[in-house]
């Protein structure tokens, strides 16, 4: 077993990392036909539709959180496959939840196991040589899964409707159990034993360092509940224009073809833009994309913007969680990520389901962008931060 802060990790050990990431984070890909097929099998509200979807994240924020502080005492592979049972057995129970309350438990139990798997699998690749690489191509094979998927899952919706889906999302889960053996039996380690270990002018840890970074997460968990909030409904939306299920899901395609190549460059491009840019210009291109597809009403700006919606963040992610790991080398900021991540992602669906049923779909675009727009601001605080320790790198090296 190794703790060290450039963990070893073999090309077969990161792909399996990424496989088990992959397997449990299948149902947040998928959310936008998951709360569909939840207020179709129990005549819920979009509002009480994303109830669901706030507790399995509220589940998934709770483990990530505990993660970071679990993870420097037990190894990934012991967390891990912890996080891949709750997962297996939250969305098993879900089979036979009766009402939304019930599925909400089941969805929280699931949660914690996302949230512990997802942390493990982000504090680790933050301590690799290159992390926005790294982080590149978590994100990119996403974008591979994310393209099967979107056409898989209304085929399977169609032919079995709720009961497909969950029992399809249990059974992943026990598949990624069956990668154990390949995942790397390291653990992060201790803050004091990385600043020792890290302390040059590319690794600064402080008060303040720590402050900027959990200020730019807070951020991001703003962040996430637009990308949440819209996503949620977009196939709602979609329907709302006459748009059948197979071409909504035929844009998600297209978006989860492009997520594969974008985020591979972006972590190539590593940090030679730094961290700011890319959030400005990542930041503006979904502001027009929010309103080509809630606000404008028009099939051809939906369709445009629904590959748009689901790439952008995957290009952005890189360079920011690289930025991260700038100021923290230990990985607990990056692994605290899912945490912020899935709480302002579980509320975003609840939140945005009540704005849409009280103002329609245009009012939740506008929405949409007033709080991506103050999110991107607060995550502009480490991006600032991590581009000046670079800078300091550079003149001092």
């Amino acid at each position: 077993m190794t703790d060290n802060i450039a963990s070893p990790i073999t090309r077969i050990q990161q792909a399996a990392l990424i496989f088990v990431m992959l397997m449990v984070f299948t149902e947040a890909l998928t959310v936008a036909f998951s709360i569909g097929a939840i207020m179709t099998k129990f005549g819920a509200s979009g509002a009480h539709a994303g109830f669901v979807a706030t507790a399995q994240g509220l589940g998934t924020a709770t483990a990530a959180m505990v993660g970071t502080r679990l993870i420097s005492q037990y190894t990934a592979r012991n967390l891990i496959a912890f996080g891949l049972v709750l997962v297996a057995v939250g969305h098993g129970l879900s089979l036979v939840a009766t009402n939304v309350l019930m599925m909400a438990a089941f969805q929280a139990l699931g949660g914690l196991g996302t949230g512990l798997v997802i942390c493990v699998v982000l504090a680790t690749a933050a301590r690799t040589p290159k992390p926005e690489l790294t982080y590149g191509w978590i994100n990119g094979s996403a974008g591979a899964y994310l393209s099967i998927l979107a056409l898989v899952v209304p085929k399977l919706l169609i032919f079995g409707g709720f009961a497909a889906l969950y029992g399809f999302y249990s059974l992943l889960a026990v598949v990624g159990l069956l990668c154990l053996s390949a995942i790397p039996n390291v653990r992060a380690p201790s803050s004091a034993r990385a600043s020792a270990a890290t302390d040059t002018g590319r690794f600064k840890i402080g008060k303040i360092a720590h402050k900027s970074g959990w200020i730019a997460l807070f951020g991001m968990g703003i962040f996430y509940f637009s990308i949440a909030g819209m996503g949620a409904f977009i196939a709602r939306i979609g329907v709302n224009l006459d748009i059948s299920l197979e071409t909504i899901g035929m844009a998600f395609f297209v978006g989860g073809m492009l997520t594969i190549v974008c985020p591979i460059a972006a972590g190539f491009v590593g940090a030679r833009f730094g961290s700011t840019r890319p959030l400005l210009l990542v930041g503006g291109l979904m502001c027009l994309t929010a309103f080509g597809i809630a606000v404008s009403g028009n099939s051809t700006s939906f369709l445009m913007g629904v590959p748009m919606w689901i790439v952008l963040p995957a290009i952005l992610t890189p360079s920011f969680l690289g930025g991260l790991a700038v100021i923290d080398p230990t990985g607990k900021l990056a692994g605290a990520q899912p945490a912020f991540a899935t709480l302002g992602g579980s509320m975003g669906p609840m939140i945005a389901g009540a704005v849409a049923d009280a103002g329609g779909f245009g009012t939740l675009g506008i929405f949409i962008v007033c709080v991506l727009t103050i999110g991107l601001l607060l995550m502009g605080v480490a991006t600032l931060r991590a581009d000046g320790l670079r800078q300091h790198a550079v003149a001092v090296g």
